[in-house]
């Protein structure tokens, strides 16, 4: 691609569970090289339930294909909840469905995060989210099908996104932190899932206080699309991750 169209270095197709977070696209554009950019679809998730989850999962073959009609140059989905639902494999099982779909390659939220972990060699993790407990139980049973162990999670109970959105940015920092530390035995890394809260610049003041390692939704994001469209290059600021690249 030429310079001044639209993602020349990469073009990333965003499947984002919600109404897109402004923050999250403001951090992307912070961190990823010149070049990159990404278009976007939401879904219809409103609040953190079974029936809302199943709804998105039926609205992302669609959502691919409407991506792929915008020149984007691979698919991500975004967001683990709907994922996890379905249970051990679900991110790998539709990863191939949005990549048939668009006739792109696809990049699953989950199947991004655990690709993350084995890389930087994360074993046991801490794991903090702003949802309900019983999607914390579902990320910790899929995790472990991939024997990747969280040792200590907390779970601040919110159903509904738009109060998930309202937290403020200090508090992803603050429940990470608690529940590293509350780790029996320390943990390899922590793990942050959720675009509607915290920020990515909360990531290294993790990893430098608690010499630790993070990986978090956006993070993984970034990294695994990078990786996947051959865009080289360290980025720092933004944690171990992305300076691995």
């Amino acid at each position: 691609m030429a310079e001044g169209i639209t993602g020349w270095r990469l073009h990333v197709g965003v499947i984002f569970p919600t109404p897109v977070p402004p923050r999250a696209v403001l951090e992307f554009y912070e961190a990823v090289p010149e070049g990159v950019d990404m278009t976007t679809v939401s879904l219809t998730i409103r609040q953190l339930s079974d029936d809302d989850m199943d709804e998105a999962i039926k609205g992302m073959e669609r959502a691919a294909k409407q991506l792929a009609s915008f020149d984007v140059d691979l698919i991500y989905q975004s967001g683990v909840p709907p994922v996890v639902r379905r249970g051990s494999g679900y991110g790998d099982e539709l990863a191939d469905r949005l990549s048939q779909a668009a006739g792109l390659p696809a990049i699953t939220d989950m199947s991004s995060v655990i690709d993350a972990m084995r890389t930087a060699n994360l074993k046991t993790l801490a794991m903090a989210t702003p949802f309900e407990q019983f999607i914390n139980d579902r990320l910790i049973q899929y995790l472990a099908a991939q024997k990747i162990e969280i040792t200590s999670n907390a779970a601040l109970g919110i159903k509904r996104n738009v109060e998930i959105r309202r937290l403020p940015i200090p508090v992803e920092y603050t429940v990470a932190r608690k529940t590293y530390l509350a780790a029996t035995t320390k943990p390899d890394g922590i793990y942050i899932p959720c675009g509607g809260w915290g920020s990515i610049h909360n990531i290294e003041l993790l990893e430098k206080d608690l010499d630790t390692t993070v990986v978090t939704w956006l993070n993984a994001m970034i990294w695994s699309s990078l990786r996947r469209g051959k865009v080289a290059g360290a980025i720092h600021g933004f944690g171990k991750l992305l300076a691995s690249l």
